[in-house]
């Protein structure tokens, strides 16, 4: 019975694959968090087969002649000595989607976006060995010193070997944050981002206008000069050159626009106003409250609740919202400038749909993770080949995604015990988390391998004690829905799924609330 399951599984995840990346991304400003940590991140929003882990890259010492895969025919020099790392990449290793570094330095990437043909002719895209989500997560983890650096260090990529994408990255440090989006074969802008905003955004570019002699303005050598010459820059009535109008044409979408503007509607209610396509929302605003961590979690997992765009409330099918179905993961990176480098960062990565899974923190101080989360298929993801290649119960991740896919039948009945499950578990590490970091910053004063070595147990046991939470829901689940499948049963009067798990976590929650 559960290998017939798990090929059906395989054959929907693979027949409902997305056809193209494409992100939210988000930022909150250390001034504007509940933690005063900076938080970065993006849903990756991708190919419902492919395979998501949790890893640690450690660092090489003087080790001089290695390169980085950039999975193309580019050989990019490593330096010497390459920096320790954690990452959450899919699809055997690429796609980082976001790394943080031994120097504290975070990068999340990327959120996908689109220029004008116009824009695009004048310096087309360099498909073979340009810059590329696939790989730049990998290249910042490995070689930046700080957050300014990663930005020198891309664009540096970029004049050298081009760029082969259209994409939004988010760049934290300690000390700042900058996000940097990349138009052409060679021309790209990064900005340094306020400390008392936040931004929550779609799949468009988001830069608009800058002034490029502005410490806070990283850029191309022609940015400014290629569209000028061709007659296609956009000026704002002071003069400066409107990116967002030169490069994307000012163009709005829905689908995109729409997601933005929700999260005016989550951290600004009072300043968000009703939705309108032609409205082009603020990149950077102040909150109405300080955000905490979990209301960036739970922004992951919206389904524009509240609202007339609400897909579940108003019927409305094809409605493209943040939590998508098809995440395959999501990080949320806290970066602390009250901790050393080498443990200011907090990966929060949730493996497959953010709705029906939970978020688990990696320290960047760690030293490995949970066996089955940095397990990798050895017959590979890619349905065209394997058909149940992402199948394999070694692996967290398909562990994970084949509960999401069952609650997500039936929110109401099958999904809502399992997300109340998570959201316990959740908060309880949320709560817990800032006495682990004290902890380890107790002994990081005393041994550093030893608070390392700390962490490291603390994160492979959360790991491996929401695996086999994860295990022992499917198999719940999948029995509540074999023993209430009748055709002759009212709807109404159906019982929604508890996991048996529930009622024992939610006791201990109160324990812990009273004591």
């Amino acid at each position: 019975m559960k290998k017939m399951v798990t090929l059906v599984l395989a054959l929907a995840l693979a027949m409902s694959g997305a056809s193209a990346l494409a992100c939210t991304g988000f930022y909150v400003g250390k001034q504007a968090s509940t933690s005063g940590a900076t938080i970065i991140g993006h849903t990756v929003d991708a190919f419902t087969y492919a395979q998501a882990l949790a890893k640690v890259v450690p660092s090489v010492e003087n080790t001089p002649g290695r390169t980085l895969n950039t999975f193309s025919s580019v050989e990019y020099p490593l330096p010497d000595t390459t920096f320790q790392y954690t990452s959450t990449p899919f699809n055997d290793g690429r796609w980082d989607g976001g790394t943080a570094n031994s120097n504290g330095v975070a990068v999340s990437a990327a959120v996908t976006c689109s220029t004008t043909k116009e824009i695009a002719e004048l310096d087309p895209r360099v498909r073979d060995g340009g810059l590329a989500e696939a790989f730049l997560c990998a290249l910042v983890g490995a070689t930046a010193t700080s957050a300014r650096n990663a930005v020198e260090i891309m664009g540096d990529y970029i004049y050298k070997y081009g760029n082969a994408e259209c994409n939004s990255i988010l760049i934290a440090d300690q000390n700042e944050a900058w996000v940097m989006e990349t138009y052409t074969g060679h021309e790209w802008c990064a900005v340094k981002m306020p400390e008392d905003c936040v931004a929550v955004y779609g799949n468009q570019f988001m830069i608009g206008a800058v002034d490029p002699q502005s410490e806070d303005v990283m850029c191309s050598p022609k940015l400014f000069s290629m569209p000028e010459e061709a007659g296609l820059a956009v000026y704002t009535e002071d003069g400066f050159m409107d990116l967002f109008a030169t490069y994307a044409g000012g163009k709005l979408g829905d689908n995109s626009n729409r997601r933005t503007w929700y999260g005016h509607v989550l951290f600004a209610p009072s300043t968000a106003g009703e939705y309108a396509t032609e409205t082009r929302y603020d990149f950077f605003y102040q909150p109405d409250e300080k955000v905490s961590l979990k209301d960036v979690l739970e922004m992951t997992r919206s389904r524009f609740e509240g609202t007339e765009f609400d897909p579940d409330a108003n019927d409305l099918i094809g409605m493209r919202i943040i939590g998508v179905e098809n995440q395959i993961n999501c990080n949320a990176i806290e970066v602390y400038d009250n901790l050393p480098a080498d443990m200011a960062c907090v990966t929060w990565s949730c493996m497959a749909n953010a709705e029906h899974s939970v978020y688990l923190p990696m320290s960047n101080l760690i030293t490995d993770t949970a066996a089955a989360f940095h397990y990798v298929n050895p017959v590979g993801s890619d349905p065209a080949e394997h058909p149940v290649g992402s199948c394999d119960e070694n692996m967290a991740h398909f562990n994970f995604k084949r509960l999401c896919t069952l609650s997500e039948q039936d929110r109401v009945n099958y999904g809502a015990g399992v997300r109340a499950y998570w959201n316990d578990v959740e908060n309880a590490l949320i709560a817990e988390y800032p006495d682990i970091l004290a902890k380890t910053l107790a002994i990081y004063g005393v041994d550093k391998e030893a608070a390392a070595a700390y962490i490291t147990d603390y994160t492979i046991r959360v790991q491996e004690k929401a695996l086999e939470d994860a295990k022992l829901m499917y198999d719940e689940l999948l029995w509540y829905m074999i023993t209430n499948t009748k055709t002759t049963q009212d709807p109404a009067e159906l019982v929604p799924f508890q996991p048996s798990i529930l009622e024992v976590e939610e006791e201990a929650a109160e324990t812990a609330e009273a004591a």
